[in-house]
């Protein structure tokens, strides 16, 4: 598991370590500049003979950038430094370093009136903003940031120190005007920001530079990302002396008219996701579409209203919950009445609801009473903003406060955050994944992870990387434009390979 942590954690976790060693601010500075020059001399293939642009700012980010300045030229590069605030401005290490890069051979200081006559370098530091930024870049260090661009469209590298400036460290938003990063070069940990929502695109390829830190230091609340080993563990070989009971039943109440689809996608990707037997409860005038779409899953109908499941399917739905391992409810189903949804959360079953079902809880908040650990909600952003009741700006605390309802909370997006006990982030995926019905397969997939005895948080942390592993096969098969949900269903035994 990678640990991904917030600003305030990398802030409380230098100061930890700065206190309880006796280690001076500086000295991390130094430590920074020194792997960020590394990482430049690998670049450029050595020092002597490049040209590179250091943007350095006034706070510990412009610091690095001064400090990594002189240091590349002391290799034998020539470094120009383009300071974005007056000296007088600058935070005490920072000032330091400042002196130093002018006391340094090779070390060229200009102003940012004259970037416009520089020519390209072969490579631009951005030193200007941090972790810590929280508002959009003002007129001269956005006027850099576009620089850098004009100069990357010529073939100059673009480095980030720590993160693009521009970019939210806690929430990965693009305040604005924004560095975009060929690589950006972070500390001891990846921070929020690198891996959620614009983040993804900004920071190019990231790399994590330790400054000897110890990470024992860091408190035990932050995030995790898993990866292809992390996954492997959880699945062992099945025994051949077993049969399709072995391995759960899952029901599944979804569809309504003109949305059948969300329904025989779940199914489709619940079949997929080695559950023994899958049970679909649909209105009677979607079932010859689901039998025929997906005929190894058994297929109940339901007395409807509008070509939707009205309240007497209510005593049948009761009945068919008894036996099961999990149940999914939501996908495509439409305005049901809140007592379907109500049954299911006081079943007592493992239960994963999404969509519909929880637009239905939002519009009546006394379901939203009943939520219990094992129970998973799988929000993106707009059902997770009426559930909370106000707009989803930072997808980590969004999630914790989702989780706070009393279950577990997947909230989906190009980087997923799933918070339970634990807050794990899930990046994988595609941009072809952004079509109607892959949030279906995700509820499938994780709703048969639960049938099979997963409880709620592992089998969203799992479904959620096995349904972006599967999305990254159907996107490099078929390309993100023209890859559907049926492509990543398709795609699941690819990702399922891989851990069996």
């Amino acid at each position: 598991m990678q640990r991904i942590v917030s600003p305030r954690q990398m802030r409380e976790l230098e100061a930890r370590y700065m206190k309880e060693t006796g280690t001076p601010s500086i000295e991390l500075m130094e430590r920074a500049a020194t792997g960020v020059c590394d990482e430049i001399e690998q670049r450029l293939d050595g020092c002597a003979g490049h040209a590179v642009y250091f943007a350095c700012g006034p706070g510990g980010n412009g610091g690095d950038g001064y400090a990594a300045a002189r240091l590349f030229a002391s290799r034998g590069g020539k470094s120009v430094v383009i300071s974005i605030s007056d000296e007088s401005s600058l935070s005490s290490d920072t000032l330091t370093n400042c002196v130093r890069a002018h006391d340094t051979p090779r070390v060229f200081f200009h102003d940012m009136a004259e970037i416009d006559s520089l020519p390209p370098p072969d490579m631009w530091v951005d030193a200007m903003f941090g972790i810590g930024l929280n508002k959009a870049l003002e007129a001269g260090a956005s006027a850099i940031a576009m620089r850098m661009q004009h100069d990357r469209a010529l073939g100059a590298i673009v480095l980030a120190v720590d993160i693009p400036s521009g970019l939210s460290g806690q929430t990965g938003e693009l305040l604005g005007t924004g560095v975009q990063a060929d690589l950006s070069v972070t500390f001891e940990c990846p921070k929020f920001g690198h891996v959620l929502l614009d983040g993804l695109d900004q920071v190019g390829e990231l790399l994590t530079v330790s400054i000897g830190i110890p990470h024992e230091m860091l408190d035990g609340n932050v995030a995790l990302r898993p990866d292809l080993d992390d996954l492997i563990p959880h699945f062992p070989s099945r025994a051949r002396n077993s049969h399709k009971g072995t391995y759960g039943h899952v029901l599944l109440i979804a569809g309504s008219r003109g949305m059948a689809g969300a329904a025989l996608i779940a199914a489709m990707a619940a079949l997929r996701s080695g559950v023994g037997l899958v049970t679909v409860l649909c209105p009677e005038s979607v079932l010859p579409i689901l039998q025929v779409g997906e005929p190894c899953a058994m297929c109940v109908p339901l007395p409807e209203q509008d070509g939707v499941i009205s309240s007497d399917a209510l005593p049948i739905v009761e009945k068919l919950l008894m036996g099961k391992s999990a149940v999914v409810i939501g996908p495509g189903l439409g305005k049901a009445p809140p007592e379907i949804v109500e049954c299911v959360l006081c079943s007592g079953l493992p239960a994963l609801l999404d969509a519909d079902a929880l637009n239905i809880m939002s519009e009546n908040a006394q379901l939203m009473g009943l939520l219990r650990s094992h129970h998973l909600i799988t929000p993106h952003p707009g059902e997770a903003a009426r559930l909370l009741g106000h707009a989803c700006t930072d997808p980590v605390q969004d999630a914790l406060a989702l989780h706070a309802l009393g279950c577990t909370a997947l909230l989906k997006g190009a980087t997923s955050v799933i918070a339970g006990d634990e807050v794990h982030l899930s990046s994988s995926g595609c941009p072809g994944m952004a079509k109607g019905g892959s949030g279906d397969a995700l509820s499938g997939v994780c709703g048969a992870l639960m049938a099979q005895g997963f409880d709620t948080e592992l089998a969203a942390w799992l479904g959620s990387e096995l349904h972006g592993r599967a999305g990254e096969n159907a996107g490099a098969q078929l390309g993100d434009r023209s890859m559907t949900a049926m492509d990543l269903v398709h795609q699941l035994k690819e990702a399922f390979r891989l851990v069996w």
